[in-house]
């Protein structure tokens, strides 16, 4: 006789069963790791904008301001002069990518002077910080500038400032 191979409608139902149970638990980890990641990515997108406007204020002998405005929890902002290469940020862009993603800003443009440093004067502010928190719970994220031009990001503490692991 031949033997049938396969799975009994018995094994199918409990793999099912078991898969589902996996997954219940998991769902609710998922569901923080993606959120905490894009806080997280959003930050990044605006540190790496800052430094890009730091980069052309070095390469092109000129200052370089990004503006940036915080409104509804929601962030955009733009270098001037514009490089061809650029994409700014706009408010529904924003939403779109990072639409659990809350923003605050303590400085509405920040300048690069032709050494990198920061360009004071007229609304450059020397210096700000900039928040990115998700909606519901979840890790928040500082993009920081110092008065030297210098742009970190980091995972903000109990405390408020950055988080520096032991």
């Amino acid at each position: 006789m031949q033997q049938e191979r396969g799975l009994t409608l018995v094994e199918l139902v409990v793999t099912i069963a078991v898969a589902a149970i996996l997954m219940a638990i998991a769902m609710p980890s998922l569901q923080s790791f993606l959120l905490n990641s894009k806080v997280r990515s959003a930050a990044g997108r605006l540190q790496e904008d800052l430094q890009m406007a730091r980069a052309e204020a070095v390469k092109t002998n000129q200052v370089v301001a990004l503006d940036i405005s915080a409104a509804n929890g929601g962030c955009a902002w733009s270098l001037a002069p514009t490089f061809s290469s650029y994409t700014p940020m706009t408010a529904a862009r924003y939403q779109n990518e990072y639409a659990s993603v809350s923003c605050t800003a303590t400085a509405s443009q920040i300048c690069f002077d032709p050494l990198g440093t920061l360009a004071p004067g007229g609304t450059c502010a020397l210096g700000g910080t900039f928040t990115f928190t998700p909606n519901s719970t979840g890790t928040t994220w500082l993009v920081l500038v110092n008065a030297g031009g210098r742009v970190t990001s980091c995972l903000q503490s109990a405390g408020g400032g950055c988080y520096i692991a032991p």
